[in-house]
């Protein structure tokens, strides 16, 4: 049952990552690297797909006894391989085309070794389940230990190349490939018990189910780690943005007293929106706009301005601001020459609005 949720889940996850990666493509073009991932998505979801009951009784049904067990381990070894690549430490597009064409080899030579063992095993056991008697049979044990054997090397070679990102990584992204790298190491030691269960069973005659439930379960936990490891950046991503923008758009209200000051001695620093329409954006581009639009009205209010305002408290600059404005109102411009005011904390753009802001609380 638990199993199965994760696959549904697993699927969902992989479905929606082939459609991003179809329109990033679309928007974006890419190399090697880039159809790489997106082969490696595709693979990966049709294998879920294939692993349906319904459609593994279809694919057999409409082509031969044991197609969908080649094809569901085809597909996830395709997939490997296409991660193989994602992951290979090249600074180069020529190089990482050359490992591509290197890992096609191991690949075809999987993809080939299973379609023939499939052939070799009797009508009656090619879709069994691994057991002490499946396993005795030539022809079931070496098409798992084939299946098995890449998915383990591939999934080795991924760690290998993590492993070398790891030393230029920090942050939110080091944590992500820690937990791929966990989750690539549990589903190759689940294959590696895998192959010592059938191994054990064709040559020693010992059947230990437990390492087919080791196998199962780590390849689970695997499954879950990897793909934890392959949205975290995603999602961390997109949860810094929804609380910056919360942040800005609080901060974009906050500096509303000031702005309206400012726009009522002279509207002219309004920017247009699209259009001439009031303008609809993202929080940051509001903050920003609103930052603008407050300090082109402070430039040009700067003559009205004595020098004591730039060393004056939050409370006294705004009475200054005030008596500023009324005489820009009066005279309708503002004679002399034209200073910066309330200079920035920093250089981001929440630096450049502190100082905005303290006036504003203060008005």
């Amino acid at each position: 049952m638990v199993a199965g949720i994760i696959n549904v889940i697993a699927f969902a996850v992989f479905a929606c990552a082939m459609c991003w990666r179809l329109d990033q493509i679309r928007r974006q073009g890419g190399g090697v690297q880039a159809v790489a991932m997106t082969t490696a998505i595709g693979s990966l979801t049709l294998a879920f797909v294939v692993s349906n009951k319904d459609v593994a009784a279809f694919l057999n049904d409409a082509l031969f006894t044991g197609a969908s067990r080649v094809a569901l381990y085809g597909l996830l070894a395709l997939g490997v391989a296409s991660l193989i690549v994602v992951f290979f430490f090249s600074s180069t597009e020529t190089v990482r085309q050359r490992r591509a064409g290197v890992e096609a080899i191991p690949l075809v030579v999987a993809v080939v070794g299973l379609q023939i063992t499939m052939l070799l095993i009797p009508l009656d056991l090619r879709t069994q389940g691994l057991s002490a008697s499946t396993t005795r049979n030539a022809g079931f044990a070496l098409f798992f230990l084939i299946a098995s054997g890449y998915l383990a090397y591939g999934l080795l070679q991924c760690v290998r190349s993590i492993r070398q990102f790891l030393t230029m990584a920090a942050g939110y992204l080091k944590v992500s490939l820690l937990i791929l790298i966990v989750g690539l190491i549990l589903l190759a030691v689940g294959s590696m018990a895998q192959i010592a269960y059938v191994l054990g069973s064709l040559v020693f005659e010992v059947s230990l189910l437990q390492l087919v439930r080791v196998a199962t379960i780590l390849s689970v936990v695997g499954l879950v780690a990897f793909l934890v490891g392959i949205c975290y950046p995603m999602a961390f991503a997109k949860t810094r943005a929804l609380l910056a923008g919360v942040r800005r758009r609080r901060r974009y209200r906050e500096l509303e007293p000031l702005w309206t000051l400012v726009t009522w001695a002279i509207p002219s620093v309004v920017l247009p929106g699209h259009g001439g329409t009031a303008l609809r954006s993202t929080p940051t581009v509001l903050f920003e706009r609103r930052i603008v639009e407050i300090r082109d009205g402070l430039t040009q209010l700067s003559p009205l301005l004595s020098e004591e305002f730039d060393d004056a408290s939050d409370a006294e600059r705004a009475k200054l601001l005030r008596t500023a404005v009324d005489e820009y109102r009066e005279a309708g411009t503002s004679k002399g020459a034209v200073r910066d005011v309330l200079p920035p904390d920093g250089t981001s753009l929440d630096d450049d609005a502190e100082p905005l802001l303290r006036l504003a609380r203060v008005l």
